[in-house]
């Protein structure tokens, strides 16, 4: 039978039910991607929607490893938005029209780049297909400041697009995290 064998070469601890006795620290993901790796990320989303039902907001992962969110948080100015969260759009729709957006790395110093195509615009994006996979309702007191968390992260693969529908026109500020990971 195999031994394993602690760093000082002793034999490795064992507990009385015979399992290997261990210590460890545990820490989340994106936390790990960040401090570890420098590939967390947010982008900021600040845009008054010209119109019902508007694509404002488009991101394509181009990284080779997955881009999960893990937050959006934000406030609106109409009481009463929805905002549903489609993944899977099967074009860039009008990409070119857009405001490019550039996420910014979560560790101070890193020179990390989020490779990615991100974009915000006040006309509707209209790109194509895709699956509703959240619906974000905020309060009907405007301007009241919401937090929507991921547990499980949308995960997004690369050459995989997400974007953000509004049901209503209005301000719309939105902050989204995110971070790459394989």
């Amino acid at each position: 039978m195999p031994t394993i064998y602690d760093p000082d070469g002793t034999y490795a601890a064992v507990t009385s039910e015979n399992r290997l006795k261990t210590y460890a620290v545990s820490e989340a993901a994106a936390f790990h991607a960040n401090e570890d790796e420098g590939k967390a990320y947010s982008v900021l989303v600040d845009i008054t929607s010209a119109t019902t039902d508007d694509d404002f907001f488009y991101l394509k992962n181009n990284d080779d490893d997955y881009l999960i969110i893990t937050r959006i948080e934000g406030w609106c100015d109409d009481a009463n938005q929805e905002i549903k969260v489609v993944l899977g759009g099967t074009g860039a729709g009008q990409f070119a029209a857009g405001d490019t957006l550039t996420p910014v790395n979560m560790l101070a110093g890193s020179g990390n780049v989020a490779d990615v195509d991100c974009v915000q615009d006040a006309t509707d994006l209209a790109v194509p297909g895709g699956s509703v996979v959240s619906l974000l309702k905020f309060p009907v007191t405007p301007l009241e400041r919401v937090e929507f968390v991921f547990p499980e992260g949308i995960v997004v693969p690369k050459n995989q697009r997400l974007h953000l529908e509004a049901a209503l026109a209005g301000l719309i500020n939105l902050n989204i995290y995110f971070y790459f990971h394989s």
